[in-house]
């Protein structure tokens, strides 16, 4: 898993912070609600990224965009991604093939025109690439949980190859520079909003009256 953090601008929120401070606010405490009210939404802005650039549903790609949120011992919070890349069929025409409803018991059989995969939204289906004169195949994988295109890469019975899409992390790094802005507005929104809840709670108004 490869991790992507978002700061604060700490000059434009310093005479807010430095306020909340003087009436005896925790900094601490505000930071860490901001975080944590801050990662499901950049979790949903990289979604929303991700897509753009690969045919993916949202439910499968926020699934495996994970958040830690940020602790008292810890302030620090963080979204993940699965650095390893994506099975090809993954990406499969046949939706049977891309999804995960089904149980595989033995692999279907290579349609007449060759297996097609389409990893971008837009854009015409390809064939799935193969090796030499050695054409790609299906086989079941992670005991029937998903079916995997394989190739050959030699003579032998171990000679396959599973072929592989991108990762989601590569796909975030190439959009990542549209979203941690967005992100960074965010998260200096949220501290704002978390230092006035944070005082409105300890200094509520009928206790001033």
């Amino acid at each position: 898993m490869i991790s992507h953090n978002v700061t604060v601008d700490e000059v434009a929120v310093k005479d807010a912070a430095s306020l909340f401070e003087f009436v005896g606010g925790n900094s601490e405490d505000a930071l860490r609600i901001a975080i944590n009210k801050t990662a499901p939404k950049i979790r949903t802005l990289a979604s929303k990224a991700i897509r753009t650039q690969v045919r993916l549903q949202a439910s499968y790609v926020g699934d495996r965009l994970t958040v830690t949120k940020a602790t008292r011992k810890k302030l620090s919070g963080a979204i993940a991604t699965p650095s390893r890349g994506l099975l090809l069929s993954r990406f499969s025409t046949d939706p049977l093939i891309a999804g995960e409803k089904v149980g595989w018991i033995k692999p279907p059989l290579v349609p007449p025109g060759g297996i097609r995969v389409k990893i971008k939204p837009s854009g015409s289906p390809k064939g799935a690439p193969g090796e030499g004169a050695n054409k790609p195949f299906y086989m079941v994988l992670n005991k029937g949980a998903n079916v995997g295109i394989m190739v050959r890469t030699g003579t032998g019975r171990k000679d396959i190859k599973a072929l592989y899409g991108p990762s989601l992390s590569q796909v975030f790094n190439t959009v990542r520079g549209d979203v941690l802005p967005e992100a960074g507005a965010e998260l200096q929104a949220q501290l704002l909003d978390a230092m006035r809840y944070l005082l409105v709670k300890a200094f509520p108004p009928e206790a001033v009256l």
